[in-house]
This record gives C-alpha cells, sequence and structure tokens, in this order.
C-alpha cells in the first residue's frame, strides 16, 4: 500500500493567543449569562434583545474555544 506522506492539518490555520482565547471565552459566557438576571416580559423586545446577546455571547464563547492555542 502507498503511504501517506502529506501532513493533514486540521482546525483553523492561525490561531488566538492564549491571553486572547480566554479573554474572548470570558466576554462570550458573560454575555451569555448576564442576561438571565435582567427580567422582561414573554415576547416584548427586551426579551429579544437579551436573547440575541446571549447568543452572541454563545458564539464568542464557541470562537475563542474553537481558535485555542
Amino acid at each position: 500500500m502507498a503511504e501517506e506522506t502529506a501532513r493533514k492539518d486540521h482546525g483553523p490555520r492561525k490561531r488566538f493567543t492564549k491571553g486572547q482565547a480566554v479573554g474572548v471565552m470570558v466576554t462570550g459566557g458573560l454575555l451569555l449569562v448576564v442576561p438571565w438576571f435582567i427580567p422582561s416580559e414573554q415576547g416584548s423586545t427586551l426579551q429579544v434583545v437579551k436573547t440575541g446577546i446571549s447568543l452572541a455571547g454563545l458564539v464568542g464563547l464557541c470562537v475563542g474555544s474553537y481558535f485555542r492555542p
């Protein structure tokens, strides 16, 4: 059988430094948790804004963990 000589790279080509990755993940975690403590009525505009902020926090948390060193 032929031997594979090409190295397969997985993951991003450019990574964050450890401090940058931790900072992005902490910020994302805070954005995910802070809206839990703001009361709002169901169906209100504030609830939609809170949901958007939480989603942005989740995305930030995932980006930080994906690009970590």
